[in-house]
């Protein structure tokens, strides 16, 4: 009898933990049948029939293709904690190709119910959003989901938003590039109100407000944090970068550069008590001047802030943005998107192992300064190289003490800076790497 109890116990176990099991639900533009049934060889067509059929914990995988029309506009997760993508979030054609488009109908997606950071988005391009009101990219009331690697672009909103809105909310946005967006107001790119939010790796560029803010407009908010974020070629009345109306911001690893503002510099704060913006390891064009601060609320880290030309890879803030490239420019090896190689350039941009030291490097390819980048590739795969690979202490040349460093690593098997081949084992391959560099020295 306790056999069976036991037998029937462990069928009961399994039967639950199947049917909480995550699912994958498929999306297809041109699936065989519409609606579809979410199935991988029947799909649905529209994105919006997909959540309705999602439960907690399942992930919607959109096909690449063109999204547009009713059941493709307006995304509603209806709080849900479901992960909504591209099959591919890491492949910048695939996220190119995977296009969310209300065709000026209404937004992209509408976060209403309090969606928390378990809702995902991630890997998607939102294009041609409109409102008359605010957010016509996203928009977030009272909800903080995660957004990842999106194209967020060519939104406008009649009010503030074009390219994001939030209020009440604390989302994290994470590698997106949020570019191309207008508002008739504020916050061209980003408008956030009373809440806090992090920006990690974000490219915000070629944005337009009428008003304040043409990357970003902060009003009433605690802990705004920009970390290893590129603000260029935006414009706005005020603040072509950003503006801070009783906010306070936290600006680090980040780069400012060729916004434009009709009147005052590209980074600016209210006059309203409590407004407050805190730079440090980073690279604002024109320096301490580039920010207007009657609040006195401005913290500047003098000694880690520089006004330095970015050396981007292809940037000109009079010519067209389709072509504008944001990798640094280094002589050790720049990472080049659209042949996705390596290649080397003749400069080296000063903002290259310049960011705060406690940022860990260790993501960054090998090799570099044993410290991250600033701007939006900084403390990623595609962070722009520095040095020469034998060069394991970083002293500026080759010699023994790196060999030593490489002897205590012989036959190791793993992932290490040692491992010149990158094969995850120190073998005579890479001795042989080792000996063509040694004696290199820095110029």
């Amino acid at each position: 009898m306790k056999k069976n109890l036991a037998a029937i116990v462990l069928c009961v176990l399994f039967v639950t933990s199947a049917s909480v099991a995550s699912n994958i639900i498929y999306v297809d533009a041109g699936g065989p049948n519409d609606p579809g049934t979410g199935t991988s060889e029947d799909p649905f067509r529209s994105i919006q029939d997909a959540i309705e059929a999602a439960d907690n914990g399942d992930t919607i995988e959109i096909r690449p293709g063109l999204y547009t029309g009713p059941g493709n506009r307006d995304l509603d997760p209806n709080g849900k904690s479901i992960i909504i993508s591209s099959v591919d979030a890491n492949d910048p054609d695939v996220v190119a190709a995977t296009q969310i488009d209300p065709n000026g109908a209404g937004r992209g997606f509408y976060f209403h119910s309090g969606e928390d950071a378990n809702c995902v988005v991630r890997g998607l391009t939102v294009i041609n959003g409109y409102t008359g009101g605010k957010g016509a990219g996203i928009y977030c009331y009272c909800s903080s989901p995660t957004v990842t690697n999106c194209i967020i672009s060519g939104n406008s909103a009649g009010t503030h938003g074009g390219g994001l809105f939030c209020q009440n909310s604390s989302p994290l946005i994470i590698g997106c590039i949020i570019s191309g967006n207008t508002s008739a107001n504020d916050g061209g790119g980003i408008e956030h109100w009373r809440g806090k939010s992090v920006l990690t790796n974000c490219i915000i560029s070629n944005n337009q407000a009428n008003g304040v803010g043409g990357g970003a407009d902060y009003f009433d908010n605690n802990d705004i944090m920009l970390v290893n974020c590129t603000f260029a070629g935006n414009s706005a009345g005020s603040g072509g970068a950003l503006y801070s109306w009783a906010s306070d911001v936290v600006v680090k690893n980040s780069v400012f550069w060729a916004n434009d503002a009709e009147s005052g510099p590209q980074i600016a704060l209210s006059a309203a008590l409590n407004s407050s913006i805190s730079i440090s390891y980073s690279d604002v064009q024109g320096g301490e001047t580039a920010v207007h601060d009657p609040a006195g609320g401005l913290m500047w880290d003098s000694n880690n802030v520089m006004d330095a030309d970015p050396c981007f890879a292809s940037f000109d803030p009079n010519g067209d943005p389709n072509v504008w490239d944001f990798h640094l420019q280094s002589a050790s090896g720049r990472w080049e998107p659209n042949s996705r190689n390596w290649i080397a350039d003749s400069n080296t941009s000063r903002c290259i192992d310049t960011a705060d030291p406690n940022t860990h490097w260790s993501v960054e390819p090998w090799p570099n300064g044993k410290r991250c980048n600033i701007g939006a590739y900084g403390a990623t795969e595609q962070a722009s190289k520095n040095g020469n690979p034998a060069d394991f202490d970083v002293s500026g040349a080759v010699d023994f003490e790196d060999f030593a460093g490489f002897s205590g690593k012989w036959h190791f098997e793993g992932p290490c800076i040692e491992d010149l081949t990158g094969n995850e084992t120190v073998d005579l391959a890479d001795l042989r790497i080792f000996a063509e560099n040694w004696l290199w020295q820095r110029e």
